[in-house]
């Protein structure tokens, strides 16, 4: 049986983004994010979108979006990045994972604003998910990564996921990681 995760403080950090310095909060969603989550998705690049959910688009649909905000934190846990811009809180990464029928086991996927990209957000990001994944009493995260998405690659190996070609299509790399 899966306990309920203690729900973290709001952590703040510094990130050096181009010309200045921007303020970092990292917490959990909540289902006031929808338009937030919303134009986090619009500024992807459309490759971006693509790699992030595997498809072509250009936004998400409204029971997408109450989907991937309205989360239990418990079989569906979601994180969120947010900086203020002038006074604004926006997203600037999202991650999350969604508990597999095992029960033992969760697929991840993990997005970072184009600027924010290259300050160790989205290693920020998975730590929040191997920390929640842990004190779940999960043992696995996974993810299907599309082969060409080298980026996603690269930073999975090196924060210790190995890939497998077990049970995943053409084009994608199933990467998989003990959180135990």
């Amino acid at each position: 049986a899966m306990s309920t995760i203690p729900i973290p403080s709001i952590h703040q950090f510094l990130t050096r983004k181009p010309a200045r310095v921007a303020s970092v909060a990292l917490r959990w969603i909540r289902p006031d994010d929808a338009a937030a989550l919303q134009a986090f998705v619009r500024a992807l690049s459309p490759v971006s979108r693509r790699l992030r959910f595997h498809v072509a688009l250009n936004e998400l649909t409204e029971s997408r979006l109450r989907a991937l905000t309205r989360v239990d934190q418990r079989a569906h846990v979601a994180f969120v990045l947010t900086s203020d811009e002038r006074g604004m809180e926006q997203i600037v990464g999202e991650a999350r994972y969604v508990v597999c029928g095992d029960g033992e086991t969760a697929e991840f996927g993990i997005a970072v604003a184009e600027a924010f990209r290259g300050h160790g957000l989205a290693e920020r990001l998975l730590g929040a998910l191997v920390d929640a994944a842990r004190a779940a009493g999960l043992r696995w995260l996974v993810g299907d990564v599309l082969a060409d998405n080298a980026r996603m690659l690269a930073f999975v190996r090196r924060c210790g996921f190995a890939e497998t070609t077990r049970g995943v299509g053409p084009g994608v790399v199933r990467v998989e990681r003990c959180v135990e």
